[in-house]
């Protein structure tokens, strides 16, 4: 477990199934929680549970971030990690939109970029979204993430079409800006 200075980030355990269930059935849809032909899906509590039971390298580094009283807050994780190509996917899901403009989404970035760039040596992450998930794409953006492109009409859902949208940071970009998110970053 890591302690941060506004919670908790540790890696995920059967016992986080409820929580992330509870992501997977909320509207609109998140993108990280597409399956890899980007459909949704709806795993049932016990899938979840069996999903975060294994901790085999093909599941990413997956954690829970909760607050300082222990109320379960978010989802967050490299997955997908490309040695060859030096980069991966970055998962950062929170329970509700003003989540993204705490400080407790600052520190899960901050470790994630870390891991990422320090610890596993990566060039680049990437973070998918849907046009529905506002509040994650203009943290992004604050964070100095860059739209790397959109796949247009990539998801249909709920009678409507959705775009896909890419945005990417590359580490020297991160350490061009005064490595604001990295600097003393929390290793694994």
């Amino acid at each position: 477990m890591i302690t941060c200075e506004h919670g908790y980030i540790r890696f995920s355990e059967a016992d986080d199934a409820l929580f992330l269930r509870q992501l997977y059935l909320e509207k609109p849809r998140r993108a990280a929680l597409l399956d890899t032909r980007r459909e949704p899906i709806m795993p049932s509590t016990q899938e979840v549970r069996d999903m975060l039971a294994r901790k085999d390298a093909a599941q990413g580094l997956m954690y829970t971030v909760e607050d300082s009283t222990g109320v379960l807050k978010g989802w967050v994780g490299l997955r997908g990690i490309n040695y060859e190509a030096r980069y991966a996917e970055l998962v950062l899901l929170f329970a509700s939109a003003e989540d993204y403009s705490g400080a407790l989404a600052d520190e899960a970035l901050e470790f994630l970029l870390g891991s990422a760039f320090n610890h596993f040596m990566l060039h680049k992450v990437l973070v998918l979204c849907l046009d529905t998930e506002r509040a994650l794409m203009e943290y992004l953006q604050r964070k100095k993430f860059v739209d790397a492109g959109t796949q247009r009409q990539a998801l249909f859902s709920g009678g409507v079409s959705h775009d896909l949208h890419i945005f990417t940071l590359i580490a020297q970009d991160d350490a061009a800006l005064g490595g604001e998110t990295t600097a003393g970053a929390i290793a694994p």
